[in-house]
């Protein structure tokens, strides 16, 4: 097997490694950044848990760094909030891109992580499984659910 088939047996928690089948996997880890991460973050609240259930969540301010306004301090406050209350990191605006910080800081080999950022597949380069999902996707990786 090649290392993508050993970490997805490896995470497999319903259905059969069979190309063309849908297959269920365990989330080691999640990332969220601000322009797609609010939307991520208000599904997680509403599913009603205390904290998210991966070993590793990060929500990155990267993307709507433009302090014009108060949509985007807004959501920057609630998404500080969010990862505070529920067990995640937070990386303020100013420490770098998602998927640059997370590929140096947070990515590990034989993990599996979910991202609401299309190119949360750069952290693959660590040797873990790593792909980009919508907001509903993500949240429900942090709920632990596959």
């Amino acid at each position: 097997m090649n290392i993508a088939h050993k970490i997805i047996s490896s995470h497999l928690l319903s259905g059969e490694m069979v190309p063309g089948q849908e297959i269920g996997l365990r989330v080691d880890q999640t990332l969220t950044q601000d322009a797609t991460g609010t939307m991520a973050w208000l599904q997680f609240e509403a599913l009603g848990l205390c904290s998210v259930q991966t070993e590793l969540s990060v929500s990155y301010v990267d993307h709507n760094t433009l302090q014009m306004g108060f949509r985007n301090p807004d959501d920057h406050r609630f998404l500080r909030t969010c990862a505070a209350h529920f067990g995640a990191v937070f990386s303020p605006a100013g420490s770098g891109i998602c998927h640059q910080l997370h590929l140096e800081n947070f990515a590990r080999p034989g993990r599996i992580l979910l991202g609401s950022d299309s190119h949360t597949p750069n952290a693959g380069g660590m040797g873990c499984l790593a792909m980009g999902a919508g907001g509903l996707s993500v949240a429900l990786a942090m709920a632990g659910q596959p």
